[in-house]
């Protein structure tokens, strides 16, 4: 799935539902057009504020998660990579797009690396063509549902 496809199947699911949010006019038009990498942390605020699910599904097995933030997304991610035993070098080579996972999972881990990092960066960002590309490798879908 494509950029343009993610933004067709979100315009499908949410007719007739008017958004309203602090996100820019620059990132809803990005959403809802598939044209810019976008974080996935906005794909995640513009589905809560539209009253839509996201859901990753994993086709092989058919097992549905719903991510309420960025490292859920890692969390899932990292759950389906290890269970097909994908790293993120054959992502790479399978579609030239890097994953980097967060260094951990683990909400006390994070928030100590976050005191260490003086302010730097310490959750690795998502971008909505990595999160495209890493679904492609392992085999899951993003689905958009009404809440």
């Amino acid at each position: 799935m494509n950029q343009e496809q993610l933004a067709d199947r979100i315009k499908s699911v949410k007719e007739g539902v008017v958004y309203s949010s602090n996100l820019t006019s620059y990132a809803i038009q990005s959403i809802e057009s598939g044209r810019s990498n976008y974080p996935v942390a906005n794909l995640i605020t513009y589905c809560n504020d539209a009253h839509l699910m996201l859901t990753m599904v994993d086709l092989a097995t058919e097992d549905k998660f719903q991510p309420l933030s960025v490292l859920d997304v890692h969390k899932i991610l990292d759950l389906l990579m290890k269970r097909y035993k994908i790293d993120h070098k054959l992502v790479y080579r399978k579609t030239g797009v890097h994953y980097t996972p967060p260094k951990s999972f683990i909400p006390e881990d994070l928030e100590r690396m976050k005191s260490d990092s003086d302010g730097k960066k310490y959750v690795t960002p998502l971008s909505i063509k990595t999160l495209l590309a890493v679904c492609d490798v392992i085999h899951c879908e993003l689905q958009f549902s009404q809440k």
